[in-house]
């Protein structure tokens, strides 16, 4: 499952198996250029749950200011990173016609 979602971007489940619905993944350079390529300029792309994320304890370490302040500035300085994309579960793409 997982050999063929990154083959072509099509996550399909297994039969009789509950795990997350179909989908498509898009490969961040493949996202930025779909929206550049309907007309869209292209403001931002940002990763979601990046290398905070990744952390151990991130939630538990929430409650402290100085961790937090931590945590956020781990994703103020890798959200915008191109080469880090990949690595989070999720993109924003921010664009306007």
């Amino acid at each position: 499952m997982m050999r063929s979602t990154l083959q072509d971007g099509q996550h399909r489940n297994p039969e009789n198996r509950s795990y997350f619905t179909a989908s498509f993944y898009h490969h961040p350079d493949e996202l930025e250029s779909e929206a550049t390529e309907t007309g869209w300029h292209v403001r931002a792309l940002l990763i979601i749950e990046g290398f905070a994320e990744l952390g151990p304890q991130t939630e538990s370490q929430w409650s402290d200011p100085a961790k937090r302040e931590a945590i956020l500035e781990i994703a103020r300085l890798s959200e915008s990173e191109p080469s880090l994309r990949g690595l989070g579960p999720h993109l924003l793409l921010i664009a306007e016609a």
